[in-house]
């Protein structure tokens, strides 16, 4: 893939240490690869949140595994890798966008705990191992997305793993059908403005934590 045609996104994160998170983007989408090779407010808000919560010492992911469904750019993903290097993060998408998931960890140095693979969620999958947390920005913007998103979380989310899904509204009935399949299968509360990152959240964007919810006997 050729990314002279791309422009850079830098993301600040509060660990000193690091530097800026940089992704590659193409929003003019001269490239074909779809909404998915652009940097969203969403993605920046969920990765604010990760950053936040972490600089508060309320999340710690060492020695966990983190799946984040649908990267993009990779912006989430690579953000959580650099601020908890002692976790391993796969970044999935589509075939067409492994491409630049991978050329955006090497241009972050990110190759000792995040690697990039295809997976399509209307692909039956499964994974090595059931990933400790699950993240995904923005997988709800489409309609027909809604059935197989709501079936590979169900299909790789073990008892105990913890999914963070955050979302722009813009089809409110729509969005609340994808609440209420989901929560066929999930228990999950919405994260409050006062969790977040003071200054990136938006009354537009909603996140959520969710889990599998437990099968009583009969």
């Amino acid at each position: 893939m050729e990314f002279s045609q791309y422009i850079e996104y830098e993301l600040e994160i509060s660990r000193a240490d690091e530097p800026l998170v940089r992704v590659l983007q193409d929003p003019s989408g001269v490239t074909g690869c779809g909404v998915g090779s652009t940097v969203w407010d969403t993605g920046l808000v969920l990765a604010k949140y990760l950053d936040y919560q972490t600089s508060l010492g309320n999340l710690d992911l060492s020695g966990k595994t983190v799946l984040e469904l649908g990267s993009g750019t990779g912006l989430v993903g690579i953000a959580l890798g650099r601020l908890h290097p002692q976790c391993q993060v796969t970044l999935t998408d589509k075939e067409e966008l492994v491409p630049l998931l991978n050329r955006n960890i090497e241009l972050n140095s990110a190759t000792d705990n995040t690697r990039a693979q295809c997976l399509d969620w209307t692909s039956p999958t499964s994974l090595d191992a059931v990933p400790d947390l699950i993240i995904v920005s923005d997988g709800i913007w489409d309609k027909e997305l809604h059935q197989p998103l709501a079936e590979t979380l169900a299909r790789l989310a073990g008892s105990e793993t913890r999914v963070l899904l955050a979302y722009e509204t813009r089809k409110f009935d729509e969005e609340a059908e994808f609440i209420a399949r989901w929560s066929q299968t999930f228990r999950f509360r919405d994260i409050k403005p006062s969790e977040q990152d003071p200054v990136m959240h938006s009354d537009d964007i909603f996140l959520f934590d969710g889990k599998r919810k437990i099968k009583v006997a009969e």
